[in-house]
């Protein structure tokens, strides 16, 4: 049986499979099986991923036959197909550097009390290009040097503190998971269209801890097919945010102060994606649903919102006359970590 097994799912994205492939192929730790999924691609992801398949035989492929809906449906099938005793969601747009599974297998070989092993990533962008560490993020989101250093925290305590906020964790491509508690947990849920992840470690840190190194080890390419990109300005999404809240509040002792500072924070970030929504019915009963529960933790939203159209207003004069990008840049120097681009 092989110790790790390395799950590739994919949606249209040829030009990033090869990269993606034989960086998991060329790693130092070779004791490895690959899962690769297809979710009924429109490009030629298919033909890449059976040539695959044919010449390695590490490599196995079980395209859909039907699209699937959620890649969280993805993650559970490819987790069902796997062999090993960690898995590691590798997905198909990101890539890594040689010594990743060597350096996450060891931490969790070492932490048996761990259920999630992550690195550092740099996010990327189409090219390859390194647009920033996502420590900088992380620094900005949670006002915290805590990244700056190995560390293995606590699974309830991680929930408190960090996921009740913001996920911590950039992206499935730079962790590795133990196959006993991501089945233990009850897996992803393939109902959520984005948050699906950040759920799935919410769960098992409720038993388990989490792990983490401060190397780079992880390449997490930030482009306009990502699934964020194409589902973000939905309300559903902070639904799925508000199950996860509860979620934790429900579940850990004294957790109840943090997920109300959590919701009053979220009730921003929905006010801030309400322009940039596409509006018809469903939307509109969705929203009211989340102005109700909204306006509890933030009394002033209504203004709030007529605040941020009008900023959106502003902003797309800007863009049309082409002085967004200086501006921003003008308000990163007098503004020094108060704004990020990312």
């Amino acid at each position: 049986m092989p110790k790790v097994s390395v799950i590739i799912p994919n949606y249209n994205h040829e030009a990033f499979l090869v990269e993606r492939i034989e960086s998991v192929l060329n790693q130092s730790f070779t004791d490895f099986e690959i899962i690769l999924l297809d979710d009924c691609s429109v490009d030629s992801s298919h033909q890449i991923l059976e040539k695959y398949s044919t010449e390695n035989e590490k490599i196995s492929f079980y395209p859909n036959t039907k699209n699937s809906g959620s890649p969280f449906h993805q993650w559970n099938k490819g987790i069902s197909l796997a062999k090993g005793e960690y898995l590691w969601i590798a997905e198909s747009d990101d890539y890594c550097e040689p010594n990743f599974l060597e350096n996450l297998v060891e931490l969790l070989d070492k932490n048996p009390n761990c259920g999630i092993a992550y690195c550092q990533s740099n996010l990327v962008n189409e090219k390859g290009e390194i647009l920033n560490s996502y420590s900088e993020n992380l620094k900005f989101i949670y006002k915290s040097d805590a990244w700056d250093n190995d560390f293995v925290k606590n699974g309830k305590q991680a929930n408190r503190e960090w996921l009740l906020f913001h996920n911590p964790i950039p992206n499935a491509s730079g962790v590795l998971m133990r196959k006993e508690a991501y089945l233990k947990s009850g897996g992803a849920d393939p109902s959520m269209k984005l948050n699906g992840d950040w759920f799935l470690y919410a769960k098992i840190l409720m038993d388990w801890d989490l792990a983490f190194t401060q190397e780079h080890l992880n390449y997490f390419r930030v482009h306009d097919q990502t699934q964020r990109k194409r589902t973000f300005a939905n309300f559903s999404i902070f639904k799925e945010i508000i199950l996860l809240i509860d979620f934790i509040k429900n579940n850990i002792e004294d957790s109840e102060a943090n997920a109300n500072k959590a919701m009053t924070k979220v009730s921003g970030w929905w006010a801030g994606s309400i322009p940039s929504q596409k509006w018809n019915r469903e939307m509109l009963r969705g929203n009211r649903e989340l102005y109700k529960i909204f306006s509890k933790y933030k009394p002033k939203l209504f203004f709030g919102i007529i605040q941020i159209h009008l900023i959106t207003y502003l902003r797309n004069i800007l863009i049309a006359l082409g002085l967004l990008k200086p501006l921003k840049k003008l308000r990163k120097q007098l503004f020094p970590g108060k704004y990020f681009e990312y």
